[in-house]
């Protein structure tokens, strides 16, 4: 890798590409039929400010094993449940955690660094997540309690509300989880001639919507239908003047300037004579402040999904210490520039500044405890 570009090319794989409709249009669709089609007496159930807390953030801390987003489409996500009444904290927790750990991200850092940060990663990104949230629900604790009385009092924007419909909206949200599922299976493009997959995946998605909004006629009826619709539509229109070119510029900055990996970690020529540009590497890049620099650069760099696992074990490869590659781990798919940009947008700009500061605490924290107790990395292909 010589510069940043090389390592993470953004337009290639997530803006200028089919896989943006088959993964963004679903999730902006099941954010729309969450506000319309989920009761909020659901919502405040499970994620609300009088839910049992081990309930409501447990819920939100494992979300990322259900779905599997970026840290940019698990926002309109996050506005659904904020609109359904859901407590700050909860949805903090759930906006972190959802991008942050899954199933698919477990299994590829275990295969491509090592069951150790595998493992941190999976036991670490709930607990931070909870963390997260419990300290913006304190911090914003008086906003909490007005968003719960005017939830309780407002009108239900949801017109689904006997039982057989709200089974049905389960029914109905599973499924667009499903779609959500089948528009991010980039494995199925290897399975099929090259540049065939993405196409597959995006007629399936069409066709299941399809049949999705019909489904939704005859079980909810067109008024309900109609109002998903404007729902899904707001969200858009909130969300993607922000998104659209903050990831351009993100991608600009990193594909077009150059940013050398050597101020990231140490060349070859720079270990041999002694010279270990920002001390990044081991044992020196297990100290508080390169962890911390490791943070703050993995929260706002924007990596797709997976790529920060490259990422990380590229660096790793050239001797960056363990505590800034979990950093890299942490920080890199939960958060991002642009997503902070829309969640401070949907939130309010003042919860975004305190998220991005607790979570690059807490990350560096974390990663910091890693670092120093494990000491170095050594890749099989390194000891053989």
């Amino acid at each position: 890798m010589g510069t940043l570009g090389e390592a993470v090319d953004v337009f290639k794989c997530c803006v200028f590409t089919w896989n943006v409709l088959t993964i963004v249009l679903p999730a902006f669709l099941l954010a729309g039929a969450l506000v319309v089609f989920v009761p909020s007496h659901a919502v405040m159930k499970y994620l609300g400010a009088k839910a049992n807390r081990l309930i409501s953030y447990g819920v939100a801390a494992i979300s990322g094993n259900v779905i599997t987003v970026c840290s940019c489409n698990v926002v309109p996500i996050f506005a659904g449940i904020l609109r359904r009444g859901a407590g700050i904290g909860p949805a903090f927790c759930f906006v972190f955690a959802a991008p942050a750990i899954h199933i698919v991200n477990t299994v590829f850092t275990y295969q491509v660094i090592g069951a150790k940060l595998a493992l941190w990663r999976l036991l670490t990104v709930p607990i931070v997540a909870i963390f997260v949230g419990m300290t913006l629900a304190l911090l914003f604790r008086r906003e909490g309690q007005a968003r719960r009385q005017d939830a309780e009092a407002g009108p239900a924007v949801a017109l689904v509300q006997t039982p057989g419909q709200t089974k049905r909206g389960g029914v109905f949200l599973s499924a667009l989880v499903a779609v959500m599922i089948f528009g991010a299976w980039t494995p199925l493009d290897d399975r099929l001639p090259e540049g065939v997959g993405q196409f597959v995946r995006l007629g399936g998605v069409v066709v299941v919507m399809a049949g999705l909004t019909w489904l939704a006629v005859r079980w909810f009826g067109k008024e309900e239908t109609l109002e998903w619709g404007r729902q899904t539509y707001l969200l858009l229109r909130m969300i993607l003047p922000i998104f659209i070119p903050a990831v351009i510029a993100i991608g600009l900055l990193i594909g077009y300037v150059t940013i050398p990996t050597e101020w990231i970690s140490p060349t070859a020529a720079q270990q041999e004579s002694g010279e270990i540009g920002l001390k990044f590497g081991h044992p020196h890049g297990n100290a508080f402040l390169p962890v911390l620099l490791s943070s703050i650069f993995a929260t706002l760099m924007y990596f797709p999904m997976l790529t920060e696992v490259v990422f990380a074990k590229g660096v790793l490869l050239q001797r960056v210490a363990l505590g800034p590659a979990l950093a890299l781990l942490l920080g890199g798919p939960g958060l991002s520039l642009p997503g902070l940009l829309l969640v401070g947008r949907v939130a309010g700009w003042r919860k975004m500044v305190a998220y991005w500061v607790v979570m690059v605490l807490l990350i560096t924290v974390v990663a910091y405890a890693f670092g120093s107790y494990y000491g170095r990395y050594l890749c099989s292909c390194q000891l053989q």
